[in-house]
């Protein structure tokens, strides 16, 4: 009977052990930056961002002229990052990149600073179509960095002579469907994408709605060669899936290695991603971070990240990228520009994903 008691509590203790150990990774992992925070130069910002959003690079010539050192974190997406904000109030973070509809929810968890406009000079060189959009609507918590739409990224030399429509039939539509395609691996755009291509809003999802996107997203899944974010671009480059739904940056950077992989805008319309500079409330070093905004804003500094990455600039003008030039044009021309909104709970989009993931 002791034996039998010993050997509980030992198989006890352990498991209590392994919850402690993963308890404190957890914890290291979400307030690290603010202890970091405490012991760096006084003169320095904490900036979280993307990857593939900052050249770290480009950061050398902006510490030599203003003496202020910045240090990057990174995070893979929006709910990444909106877990960080919220587990640590924003302390440890002087700056952050969230897309539009992270900024929404920052902003209405009050984990925002306003910003103060007479401090950047460049704010009205931005696009204003790029202002006063749902997420913020009065331009005073963020600042748009760089922005992208959503479109398909197609092999023309791989449908054998057939032609791939220009259009969201091109992934959801069963009879158009003869290739294995790359589909987005978040909840929010696939729920988005599929309610918007049935029923040509995102506004009012009911039950009978939602079960009808469900249904369509797990008839696609059968031609879906993978869900993946991160690489839209490698599926197209490596030809195992001719078509693609990504980011414009992606599909671009993708153009760039192979010039007969096309980016084309949906002629229905599209979505539009807004990735923008914001500070934390928490942060007690606006006034540094105002400085490395005036250097990031810089036409030069622009044009090298649009250059670098594919991203589409800010401001009309100053940036010399055809892509951009014709990003504005898109954004002029396009009949309907849809965001990824907050219209419904997180708990609804992870039930049908995991319902399509389990299908």
């Amino acid at each position: 009977m002791m034996k039998n008691f010993s050997g509980r509590k030992a198989s006890f203790i352990t498991r209590v052990a392994i919850v402690g150990f993963w308890l404190m990774i957890i914890a290291i992992f979400l307030f690290l930056p603010r202890f970091v925070h405490m012991i760096r130069p006084t003169r320095s910002i904490n900036i979280m961002t993307f990857p593939r959003v900052i050249d770290a690079q480009m950061l050398t010539q902006f510490e030599r002229e203003t003496g202020i050192k910045v240090y990057l974190s990174y995070y893979e997406n929006n709910d990444e990052l909106l877990v960080k904000m919220r587990q640590t109030k924003g302390e440890g973070y002087d700056l952050i990149i969230p897309s539009d509809y992270a900024v929404d929810m920052l902003r209405k968890e009050g984990l925002l600073q306003q910003l103060d406009i007479s401090a950047l000079p460049f704010f009205d060189r931005i696009h204003p179509k790029l202002l006063h959009h749902y997420y913020d609507p009065e331009a005073a918590y963020s600042i748009p960095y760089f922005w992208g739409l959503y479109g398909l990224g197609i092999d023309r030399t791989c449908c054998h002579n057939r032609p791939v429509s220009n259009s969201w039939d091109a992934i959801f539509d069963e009879h158009a469907l003869f290739y294995k395609i790359g589909m987005v691996n978040n909840a929010r755009e696939a729920v988005l994408l599929a309610s918007w291509y049935l029923f040509g809003s995102i506004e009012q999802l009911d039950a009978t709605k939602l079960a009808r996107v469900q249904d369509l997203l797990i008839k696609q899944k059968k031609w879906v060669q993978a869900y993946t974010d991160l690489a839209p671009d490698y599926l197209l480059l490596s030809g195992s899936a001719p078509v693609v739904i990504g980011l414009s940056s992606d599909i671009l950077q993708a153009h760039k290695a192979e010039s007969t992989l096309e980016f084309v805008l949906p002629r229905e319309g599209t979505f539009m991603v807004i990735d923008a500079m914001a500070i934390p409330r928490a942060s007690t070093k606006a006034v540094l971070v105002y400085e490395f905004l005036k250097y990031a804003y810089r036409p030069e500094i622009l044009q090298h990240h649009v250059d670098r990455f594919s991203l589409f600039s800010p401001i009309k003008y100053g940036v010399s990228a055809h892509h951009t030039q014709q990003a504005f044009s898109w954004l002029e021309a396009t009949p309907v520009i849809e965001f990824f909104k907050n219209v419904l709970p997180e708990a609804i989009l992870q039930e049908i994903w995991f319902a399509l993931k389990a299908s």
